[in-house]
């Protein structure tokens, strides 16, 4: 009889937290794995018009360079590819912001004259852990 008690009362009974924290070691890895794996996607937006059948985007000086390294972009979720005209030279609003209008010949697109456009350019392409480290 002492056996069964000594038993009992020496019993650890630590199943219930070892349990959670094997549960938030799991959760833990499965938040890591998805971080350093899952790719995101981002975009430039921008709006233009058709102006002698090229298309004129006024865009800041700091985002040229993503309009210059593409050559695709998505206009209603439908991809077209374009080549870079011309450049003009450097316009400054009333906020001192630098903008340049770039106007960019389109491939199989329907040219209505005046008719405004919204765009996107895909700017990066980085896993989610990436985006994290340059947030903080």
């Amino acid at each position: 009889m002492n056996y069964k008690i000594d038993s009992i009362l020496n019993r650890n009974n630590y199943g219930k937290i070892y349990n959670l924290n094997y549960f938030i070691i799991c959760i833990l890895l499965i938040f890591i794995y998805i971080i350093f794996t899952y790719k995101f996607e981002t975009y430039y937006y921008f709006k233009g018009k058709i102006v002698n059948n090229h298309l004129e985007v006024l865009i800041n000086l700091d985002e040229l360079d993503y309009l210059s390294n593409n050559n695709t972009l998505i206009i209603n979720n439908l991809n077209y590819t374009y080549k870079i005209v011309n450049i003009s030279n450097l316009y400054i609003d009333n906020n001192y912001h630098n903008y340049l209008y770039a106007y960019l010949e389109i491939n199989n697109l329907t040219n209505i004259n005046n008719y405004i456009y919204e765009f996107k350019i895909k700017k990066d392409n980085k896993v989610l852990a990436k985006y994290l480290i340059d947030y903080i």
